[in-house]
């Protein structure tokens, strides 16, 4: 797996960042590959790798890939910020052009397409002398799109052609399921990977240590949860709590705004979401999802976002100190209110609402979608949420629940 590159006037030998693991997915020249598995497995960055190396060692011809997810805005968040990313590390000129959204890496021309709509169908349609197409999260989009895409794979002229898709293996009734795994329509390569075939070097940290611990534990109250998010193997999840859509921000200025937050720091992600209500309808806005941040580093972060002093932002009650250092920096941090149950009367409450979730807010939408209730040891539904991928969650209970709620819980703001 050589890839040796002259970039800013300098031998640069990128092996180091790519994934020794992921070799199978490197080499792979087959005309449809399926990467899926667990969590935190680096799938997509593994891909995005592969792309870039195209671009380095078929320097001499002009190569255009696609790259797709159903929404621009989870898109732009996810592949297309991935690949700017990994350019700019392997130190490629990579020049995005975000009035067309295409970007240019020496000969080969990248061009980023959401499939949410008619329009954009119709300019899926029109595209020809594709080489290579990337579907990020393919459970998203439609089978029709996916045949679509294998047609655009035509009158290319780099030295194979390849369609690639990703995803978590969530439901045995998705067309991608069925089309791969069940019907075995083509001859598309499956490629599985877990945690355990991340990085050589993530692996070796404390954090990834602590977090594959974490996947662990899964086992003992949802097997579901770890047969998906720690095995990589298809897996339906059960007694999903919330039903949330996706939909486009909100228009206009008629709506109350205020925020809920959840601190992190190593592997657990310090969480913001902008939360906009009109009556009894919400929107969730994803505004900070990053691990690493201390107090002082969130709060900067919050006021990059256009947080300031005429925000009200809810925390975990159980972190005065923190929620104190926040209030130091001029922001108007509030703790949640807790009180007996108050986690299941939280949810109860969100539930009888009408909650959607901001397109773009991709964590947001990813936690949603495996956020179930947790069981005993005889399988019987528990009170209480299962305590994994919730941290965005948390911060959307914190903020609706106490802002919004007039009920009892033992607790006053």
């Amino acid at each position: 797996m050589k890839a040796i590159i002259l970039a800013l006037g300098l031998l640069m030998n990128i092996n180091p960042y790519l994934n020794p693991n992921h070799q199978a997915l490197f080499q792979s020249t087959d005309e449809e590959l399926v990467v899926y598995g667990g969590t935190d497995a680096g799938k997509s960055f593994s891909i995005a790798d592969k792309l870039l190396i195209q671009a380095i060692t078929q320097s001499q011809t002009k190569i255009k890939a696609l790259i797709i997810r159903k929404t621009f805005p989870s898109l732009r968040n996810t592949a297309l910020e991935i690949l700017t990313e990994r350019a700019e590390l392997f130190q490629l000129t990579y020049k995005l052009n975000k009035s067309e959204w295409t970007a240019k890496c020496g000969n080969m021309k990248f061009i980023f397409l959401s499939l949410n709509n008619k329009e954009d169908f119709s300019k899926l349609k029109s595209m020809t002398g594709v080489d290579y197409v990337w579907i990020n999260e393919a459970t998203e989009i439609r089978e029709d799109d996916y045949e679509e895409c294998l047609r655009r794979m035509r009158g290319g002229k780099a030295a194979f052609n390849q369609i690639i898709v990703d995803f978590n293996p969530i439901g045995r009734t998705s067309w991608v399921y069925k089309r791969f795994f069940d019907r075995n329509i083509g001859t598309a390569r499956k490629l599985r990977y877990t945690i355990f075939d991340n990085h050589p070097d993530y692996l070796k940290t404390p954090e990834a240590q602590r977090f594959i611990e974490r996947l662990k534990r899964t086992k003992k109250y949802d097997p579901n949860l770890f047969k998906i998010y720690f095995e990589g193997k298809w897996g339906e999840l059960e007694g999903r709590i919330y039903g949330w859509d996706v939909v486009p921000l909100p228009k206009g200025t008629s709506y109350e705004i205020f925020y809920g937050g959840d601190f992190g720091y190593s592997i657990d992600p310090a969480a913001v979401v902008k939360i906009y209500r009109k009556a009894d309808e919400f929107w969730l806005q994803e505004v900070i999802y990053k691990t690493g941040l201390t107090n002082q580093a969130l709060g900067k972060e919050m006021k990059d976002k256009g947080i300031t002093e005429n925000n009200v932002i809810y925390f975990d009650s159980a972190e005065p100190k923190s929620i104190q250092e926040l209030c130091n920096m001029g922001l108007n941090a509030k703790p949640c209110r807790k009180g007996a149950d108050s986690v299941r009367a939280g949810i109860d409450f969100i539930k009888s609402k009408k909650v959607h979730i901001v397109d773009g807010s991709t964590n947001i939408d990813r936690e949603a979608s495996s956020y179930v209730w947790d069981k005993d040891k005889d399988g019987n539904a528990l009170n209480t949420p299962v305590d994994f991928n919730n941290h965005l969650l948390d911060a959307v209970r914190y903020g609706i629940d106490t802002h919004c709620n007039k009920g009892d819980f033992g607790f006053e703001v």
